[in-house]
């Protein structure tokens, strides 16, 4: 949250404990003609699972908002000391290894 402000994105972390069938990220964020919606792991092992029915809600979550032209489905890994961003195209299985690169860079909204 403070690293999307600080790009001034204004972001919102929507704190939903129980598994919801509402289409609801972690964290969304819009800048411009952008809609970044977040899901957010903090695993313990050096990968990330994030599962078909969890990636869809972001693409169902990002489909509500016909105003923005520009939206990007982003799953976030926050391991030990480092943080992995990697925006996806489509729902499907994912997994994010710690040795891994982000493809997505918040400084490219500058």
């Amino acid at each position: 949250m403070k690293k999307l402000r600080t790009h001034d994105f204004r972001a919102v972390r929507v704190p939903v404990s129980a598994p919801s069938k509402e289409p609801l990220p972690d964290v969304f964020a819009t800048k411009g003609d952008y809609l970044v919606a977040f899901e957010v792991k903090a695993p313990r092992a050096k990968r990330a699972y994030f599962r078909k029915g969890q990636v869809e809600k972001l693409f169902e979550f990002l489909n509500l908002f016909g105003a923005y032209p520009q939206k990007l489905a982003v799953l976030a890994a926050k391991f030990p000391y480092k943080w992995v961003l990697k925006s996806v195209g489509k729902p499907d299985d994912y997994v994010i290894q710690k040795r891994e690169k982000s493809n997505f860079k918040l400084d490219r909204f500058i």
